[in-house]
C-alpha cells in the first residue's frame, strides 16, 4: 500500500511538472506573438503616413504563380501601367498569385509580397519596384514613404466577387476573405464570424497532403487523425473549438455532401477555409460532426497566364510522389479555362511497417463571360493503407489512470490490416448577373464512395499496455446528390443598404453498410510491443453491404445584411428552414429504427461595427444542426440518435495594421454530449447524456510584420464543462477531449544574404485532456516543433522551388487527442523533400 501511494505521489508530481512545461511553452509563444504585434506599429505607420497617388479604380485580376518578370508583364498588359525595375532585382524570384477585384496598386504589391521588393507609386499609372534599402532613400521629410497598403476589408462597394477566391493578404499565407455559405465570399473585416482561409502558397510551402495538414496551422483546431495512413475509418478528423468535425462534413466550393470521403487531397485545391463555430444558417444541415465549425475547400481554376508545373516529392521513410498541374485559358477574351491536376504518391510512411498509396485526378473546366460564369469539376481519389493505425484509437480501461504514449514510429497494428477508399465526384456551378445589382446562382453535385476496412479496435487493460483487440471487416458504399439555387441582390431603403440572399437547397444521401462483421475475430496484443497475429479468414464475409440508411435534407434560407453609415455598421439577420428525414434499415431490408422526420428553424444574427477604418468589432448568435451521433461502441453499436442542435454566442475584435492583422474572439457554445459509459459489470453503452458547454477566448495574428518576416499563429483557451448530466453526477466536470490551452506559433524568414531562400519554423502546443466524464483519466499535454527551408532558383531558364521540411522534429511521442473516450497517437518525425519546376 505504501509503495502504491508513493507511486501515485510520483505520478502526480510528474503531471505537475508536465503542466508547468506546457504552460511555459504557451507563455513563450504568447510573448513572442505579443512582441511581434508591438513591432508592427512602426512599419504600419510608415506605410499609411501618406496616401498613394495611384488610381483607385477596381480591376479584376487573375495572375498565377510564375517567374516575377513574367508576372509583372502580365500585370502591365492588364493595367497599362508603367513599371520600372532592374532585371537583376527580379531574377530568381517568383510571384504570388493575384486573383480577384482590387486596385492596380493593391494587385502590384500583392504580386511581390513574397519577396523583399517594395513598391513605390510615383504617379497615377506609374510605379517603381526597388529593394528595401533603395526604398528607405525615398522617404519624405516627415518620414512618409509612398507605398500602397492592402486592406483586408476592402471590397468593391457595388459588387462583391462571389466567383473567384478572395485575394491573399500581406505575406500570402491567408486570404482576405472566405466563402460563408449563402452569404457568398465575404471579407474578414466585414463578417461577424471568425473565419480563416489558407492559400495555395501555404499548402505548397508546407507540402501539405490533406485538409488535416493545413488546418493544423490554426490554434483553435487540433487534428486527432489524418487520412493518409493514420486512421482506417475516421480519415481526416479534427476538433474546432473543442468539438469534433469529420471529413464527411467538409464542403466542396460551398456545396455540402460532395467532397471526397475520408481524405481530401489539398494539392488540387486553391484554398482551405475554416469557419469557427456552429453555422446552420450559412451552410445548413451538414451531416455528422460539424457543430464546432466547418471546412470548405476551393478547387484550382485556370488563370490568365498558362500554368505547367511538375513537383517530385519524397516523404520518410520511402513515400515518393509526383504532382502535375497544367492550366490554360482560351477564347478571344480568355473566357474558357481548363485546369488539370494529377497526383500519385506511394511507399512506406514514417510508421514502421505501414504502406500508403494515394492517386488523385482532378479536372476543372470553367467559362467566364460578361454576365454569365459556369464551371464543372470532376475528380477521383483512390487511397490504400496497409497496417493503418486503427479506426478510432485506443479504448482505455477505467482502472488505467495514466497511459504513456507508445513510440510514435512503432507499428502497433497488424500487417494484415488495411483501409481502402475510393471517391468520385462531379460538381457543376453557374452565376448569372440579371443586372448590376441582382444575380442568380446554382450548383449541383454527385459523389460516390466505396470503402472497405479490415482493421481492429484495441482496448487497453493495464499500464503495461496489454490490450484486447477486436478485428472487424467493414465494406460500405455511400452515394450523395446535392443541389442548390439562389439569388443575391442589393437595394436601398432610404439610408439603409441591403444585401439579400435567398437559397433553396437539398441533399439526398444513401449508405450501404454492415456492422455484422464487427468483432468476428478477437485476440490479445500490447501497444508497446505488439505480437504478430495470424490473419483471420474473411471467407464468407460479403463485399456487398445492404442499405443502412437513406437521408434527405431539404432547406430554404433567407438572409439580409443591412448597412448603415457608409458601411460603418453591418447587421446580418437570417433564418433557415430545415427538414431532416432519415430511415435506417436492417440487413434484411426492413426498417430497423422508426423513420425519423423533423423540421427546424435555425436563426442567426450578426453585428459588425467599424468605429475606425481598420477596426472591426463584431458579435453573433448562431445555431448549429447536425445528424445525431451513431453508437460506434458499446452494446448498442450502430444505433443512430436524433439530430442535435447547438447554440453559440460570440463577440470579437479585428484590426488590420496594413501588413499584419490581429483578431480576438470570445465564445460560448452549448450542445448535447455523447459518451460511452461502463457499469460495474463491465457493460458499455453509448448514449447522449447531458449537455456540454465550451467557453473560450482565441487570438490570431497573421501577415508580414516587416519585409521578409511573416507570422502565422495565436493561442486559444477553452473551458469545456459538463452540465445537466444524469442525476447531476458529472455536473461541473471537464468535458472529454477538450484541452484548456492550445497555441501555435509559425514564422517565415527570407534572409537577405541568401537571395531566394526562406527559413520557417512552427511550434504547436496542446495541454492535457480528460478521457472520462469523472475526470479520473487524463492524457498529458504535448509540444511539437516543425522546421522548413525553401530555395527558389532558375535552372535552364525555368523557375525551380526546392523545399525541405521536418515535422515533429524532435520525434516526440504523444497522444494527439481524445474523441469520445478513445485516444489517438501523434505522428512520428517525418521528413519532407520536394522540387517544383514551372515550364
Amino acid at each position: 500500500m505504501r509503495d502504491e501511494k508513493v507511486g501515485l505521489r510520483r505520478a502526480a508530481a510528474q503531471e505537475r511538472r508536465a503542466e508547468r512545461r506546457q504552460l511555459l511553452s504557451i507563455l513563450v509563444a504568447t510573448t513572442t506573438l505579443a512582441t511581434s504585434a508591438a513591432v508592427i506599429a512602426r512599419p504600419a505607420r510608415a506605410q499609411q503616413a501618406s496616401p498613394t497617388a495611384a488610381t483607385n479604380e477596381v480591376t479584376h485580376f487573375s495572375i498565377p504563380v510564375q517567374p516575377l518578370a513574367a508576372a509583372i508583364s502580365a500585370f502591365i498588359r492588364r493595367t497599362g501601367w508603367q513599371i520600372s525595375y532592374s532585371s537583376a532585382l527580379a531574377r530568381g524570384k517568383t510571384s504570388v498569385p493575384v486573383n480577384g477585384d482590387m486596385t492596380p496598386a493593391q494587385a502590384l504589391r500583392r504580386l511581390v509580397s513574397d519577396t523583399a521588393i517594395q513598391v513605390l507609386v510615383n504617379a497615377p499609372g506609374s510605379a517603381a519596384l526597388v529593394s528595401p534599402m533603395a526604398a528607405a532613400t525615398n522617404v519624405a521629410d516627415d518620414g512618409a514613404v509612398t507605398l500602397d497598403t492592402i486592406d483586408i476589408g476592402a471590397e468593391h462597394a457595388s459588387k462583391i466577387d462571389h466567383w473567384n477566391a478572395p485575394p491573399a493578404y500581406s505575406g500570402g499565407q491567408v486570404a482576405t476573405g472566405a466563402k460563408l455559405g449563402v452569404l457568398g465570399n465575404t471579407s474578414v473585416m466585414n463578417t461577424p464570424f471568425s473565419v480563416t482561409g489558407y492559400t495555395s502558397k501555404t499548402i505548397m510551402d508546407q507540402q501539405a497532403i490533406t485538409v488535416a495538414d493545413v488546418v493544423a496551422n490554426d490554434p483553435s483546431v487540433r487534428v486527432y487523425t489524418t487520412g493518409l495512413g493514420s486512421s482506417a475509418g475516421q480519415g481526416d478528423s479534427l476538433r474546432i473549438r473543442g468539438f469534433s468535425v469529420g471529413a464527411s462534413s467538409v464542403f466542396f466550393d460551398g456545396l455540402g455532401g460532395i467532397a471526397p470521403l475520408r481524405l481530401i487531397p489539398v494539392e488540387t485545391m486553391e484554398r482551405v477555409e475554416i469557419l469557427k463555430g456552429p453555422n446552420a444558417l450559412l451552410n445548413g444541415f451538414s451531416g455528422y460532426a460539424a457543430l464546432g465549425g466547418m471546412v470548405n475547400v476551393v478547387p484550382k481554376r485556370a488563370t490568365d497566364a498558362p500554368i505547367a508545373s511538375v513537383t517530385a516529392s519524397y516523404f520518410s521513410n520511402s513515400l515518393f510522389g509526383t504532382h502535375i498541374d497544367v492550366g490554360r485559358r482560351f477564347g478571344a477574351n480568355n473566357e474558357w479555362g481548363v485546369r488539370v491536376n494529377g497526383l500519385f504518391r506511394g511507399g512506406n510512411t514514417a510508421i514502421d511497417g505501414q504502406f500508403a498509396e494515394l492517386g488523385v485526378g482532378a479536372l476543372a473546366l470553367d467559362y467566364r463571360g460578361g454576365d454569365f460564369r459556369a464551371s464543372i469539376d470532376v475528380g477521383h481519389v483512390n487511397s490504400t493503407v496497409d497496417s493503418p493505425t486503427g479506426s478510432a484509437g485506443f479504448g482505455v480501461s477505467p482502472d488505467v489512470l495514466t497511459l504513456p504514449a507508445p513510440k510514435a514510429s512503432k507499428q502497433i497494428y497488424q500487417n494484415w490490416e488495411y483501409a481502402k477508399s475510393r471517391s468520385t465526384y462531379v460538381i457543376g456551378k453557374f452565376e448569372y448577373d440579371i443586372d448590376k445589382n441582382w444575380m442568380i446562382y446554382g450548383a449541383a453535385g454527385y459523389r460516390y464512395s466505396n470503402e472497405a476496412y479490415l482493421s481492429s479496435d484495441i482496448y487497453v487493460t493495464d499500464k503495461l499496455g496489454n490490450a484486447s483487440a477486436s478485428a472487424y471487416y467493414t465494406p460500405f458504399n455511400r452515394e450523395s446528390v446535392s443541389a442548390q439555387i439562389g439569388t443575391r441582390g442589393e437595394f436601398s431603403t432610404g439610408p439603409i443598404d441591403h444585401k439579400v440572399s435567398l437559397n433553396v437547397a437539398s441533399i439526398f444521401d444513401t449508405m450501404n453498410y454492415t456492422g455484422e462483421y464487427y468483432g468476428f475475430y478477437n485476440f490479445y496484443t500490447n501497444i508497446y510491443n505488439a505480437p504478430r497475429i495470424a490473419r483471420p479468414s474473411t471467407a464468407g464475409l460479403s463485399n456487398n453491404p445492404p442499405k443502412y440508411w437513406e437521408q434527405t435534407f431539404p432547406t430554404v434560407t433567407l438572409a439580409d445584411t443591412l448597412s448603415f453609415f457608409d458601411d460603418r455598421v453591418l447587421f446580418t439577420a437570417g433564418v433557415r428552414y430545415q427538414q431532416i428525414n432519415q430511415t435506417v434499415f436492417a440487413s434484411d431490408g426492413t426498417i430497423s429504427q422508426p423513420a425519423y422526420g423533423d423540421l427546424a428553424f435555425t436563426p442567426a444574427f450578426g453585428l459588425v461595427v467599424k468605429p475606425l477604418e481598420k477596426l472591426s468589432l463584431y458579435a453573433n448568435y448562431i445555431q448549429g444542426l447536425e445528424q445525431g451521433p451513431t453508437a460506434w461502441g458499446g452494446s448498442n453499436r450502430g444505433q443512430i440518435f436524433p439530430p442535435v442542435r447547438t447554440e453559440q454566442i460570440e463577440t470579437g475584435v479585428k484590426y488590420d495594421f496594413g501588413a499584419i492583422a490581429a483578431t480576438a474572439s470570445f465564445f460560448e457554445i452549448t450542445q448535447p454530449s455523447a459518451v460511452i459509459t461502463t457499469d460495474a459489470a463491465g457493460n458499455s453503452t453509448f448514449g447522449v447524456n447531458g449537455r456540454q458547454r465550451n467557453s473560450g477566448v482565441e487570438f490570431n495574428l497573421f501577415g508580414e510584420v516587416v519585409p521578409g518576416i511573416r507570422l502565422l499563429g495565436g493561442f486559444s483557451y477553452t473551458q469545456g464543462t459538463l452540465t445537466k448530466t444524469a442525476d447531476g453526477t458529472y455536473d461541473g466536470k471537464a468535458a472529454i477531449g477538450v484541452p484548456k490551452w492550445q497555441s501555435n506559433f509559425g514564422i517565415e524568414w527570407d534572409p537577405g544574404f541568401v537571395e531566394g531562400a526562406t527559413l520557417s519554423g512552427r511550434m504547436l502546443t496542446t495541454s492535457s485532456q480528460y478521457l472520462d466524464q469523472a475526470n479520473t483519466q487524463k492524457i498529458s499535454g504535448w509540444t511539437r516543433f516543425d522546421f522548413g527551408v525553401q530555395y527558389k532558383l532558375q535552372a535552364f531558364a525555368y523557375p525551380v522551388v526546392l523545399r525541405a521540411r521536418v515535422e515533429n522534429a524532435f520525434d516526440k511521442s504523444y497522444w494527439a487527442g481524445v474523441d469520445g473516450g478513445w485516444v489517438t497517437m501523434g505522428l512520428p518525425r517525418t521528413f519532407k523533400l520536394s522540387a517544383t519546376v514551372d515550364f
